[in-house]
């Protein structure tokens, strides 16, 4: 199919209103409604190897995974399910879908059912587990399906069964987001607990945790982050992965909101202090200097930022390649470069250099032009070739319009996609058969053919 022959498609699911500008191309609010970052993901998934593990291909080639020595029961050893209407598949499946041992079973029969071939698990919570583990607290709503079910391991589960039907499973880990309740949390092993001083600090001196709800809501942050700054964090965050690793054959781990918040923090002791070693200033100073005093700070101070952020990604490749060479590490990660920028998320130089292996790109906007606009600008990044791997909402979107931005991608030379989320996806029971029908009338099961337009 060319992209002429799609363009009806789209314009037949939504025509763009005669009084709007191209940016703006949205479905009546009634419809859908605004975007949100997931809760990981609600951007979020968020939202997610070294150099020289494998060379990019070439744009619109067909995905090939780092090689490595895969798990003896890994999905990577057996059969994968046949090929279903979105080839190479996969599905974000949050926490609240892993509480119960007969749902386990469920995600694993439909994602077989639909030809998925992995599921991004996400056993990570806000700072607490959804697997056995020694480094985190157990989630209270996992610990409440325990007394149901005793030594219930959701992840353990997931992943027997999954790897029997020929699925991955990749162990999706919230990083720097720990916490978005209104109250505390109460488990004197939580993080916040633990450690409060590794809590990021806004510009005025406060922790996150000293933010009430509404100024959250008020600045646009998910809950509490982390400040990416100390080694406490990076250790920590890289033990979490290291464990989840060696316990299970999982096929990968998952990194989610590995970023700043979207407002202006690092103004805790570890990141002022390191600053401060690099450029001889405080950045709690930096205001007070005259202008010629601060020219050139401001980009000093936020490409400081990016390194910190970096380094805990960093900390996490270097704690798997020690326990399991060849595991693979990806990332679900923003579209735009304005919100690269604001959260600290340099994901294309992590991409380049082999930091990780593969990049979910979260394009959840609801309006279809929108994604086509951020899908259009990846798929012309040559570089990354098959390693950039597509997320589309279907939380916000009804089935036509998710299907015109799963047939653009396609149209564009993306042979693998996400969704967020599988909850969504199946929670509503005629979403999932609208939306395969109308992909399967297209014809997206064949590959791209020759002719597919593309950016150039």
């Amino acid at each position: 199919m060319v992209f002429s022959q799609l363009m009806p498609l789209l314009l037949l699911a939504f025509p763009a209103p005669a009084t709007a500008a191209p940016e703006s191309t949205a479905l009546p609010a009634a419809v859908i409604p605004a975007v949100a970052w997931h809760p990981p993901l609600a951007a979020a998934p968020d939202s997610t190897g070294p150099a020289g593990r494998e060379a990019a291909p070439a744009a619109g080639s067909a995905v090939r995974w780092i090689p490595g020595e895969p798990a003896a029961d890994s999905a990577a050893t057996r059969a994968g399910p046949a090929p279903g209407p979105i080839p190479d598949l996969y599905l974000w499946v949050p926490r609240t879908a892993l509480l119960q041992p007969a749902e386990i079973a469920r995600i694993v029969e439909r994602a077989r059912a639909i030809g998925a071939r992995g599921l991004l698990a996400q056993v990570v919570g806000r700072g607490d587990a959804y697997y056995r583990s020694d480094a985190l607290p157990p989630s209270e709503a996992l610990s409440e399906a325990r007394r149901a079910v005793t030594g219930y391991d959701p992840l353990d589960s997931l992943v027997t069964r999954a790897h029997a039907a020929g699925v991955e499973v990749h162990a999706w880990m919230n990083c720097l987001l720990v916490w978005s309740a209104p109250e505390a949390p109460r488990d004197p092993r939580h993080v916040l607990n633990l450690h409060p001083e590794w809590v990021a600090r806004l510009r005025d001196g406060r922790r996150m945790t000293q933010l009430r709800a509404f100024e959250r809501r008020r600045l646009g942050v998910e809950g509490v982050f982390l400040a990416p700054g100390g080694p406490g964090v990076r250790a920590w965050l890289g033990g979490i992965a290291r464990e989840i690793a060696t316990r299970y054959p999982v096929d990968g781990v998952h990194l989610d909101y590995i970023r700043q918040p979207m407002v202006e923090v690092g103004y805790d002791a570890d990141t002022r202090a390191r600053f401060a070693l690099e450029q001889g200033v405080d950045p709690a100073n930096v205001g007070r200097l005259s202008p010629g005093g601060r020219a050139g700070l401001d980009s000093t101070w936020r490409d400081f930022q990016r390194r910190q952020v970096t380094a805990v990604v960093e900390a996490v490749r270097e704690s798997l390649d020690a326990a399991r060479p060849g595991i693979l590490l990806t990332a679900a990660v923003l579209p735009t470069t304005a919100a690269q920028g604001a959260g600290a998320q340099p994901w294309r130089e992590w991409l380049g250099s082999g930091l990780i292996d593969r990049a979910f790109v979260m394009c959840y906007a609801p309006e279809v032009q929108t994604v086509l606009d951020q899908l259009t600008t990846l798929a012309a990044d040559a570089g990354a070739g098959g390693r950039l791997i597509p997320g589309i909402a279907v939380y916000n979107t009804p089935p036509r319009a998710a299907a015109s931005k799963i047939l653009a991608a396609r149209e564009l030379g993306f042979h693998s996609l996400a969704l967020y989320s599988y909850d969504t996806l199946f929670s509503r029971p005629l979403y999932w058969p609208e939306l395969r029908g109308i992909i399967t009338t297209t014809g997206l099961g064949r590959p791209p053919q020759e002719d597919a337009w593309s950016p150039r």
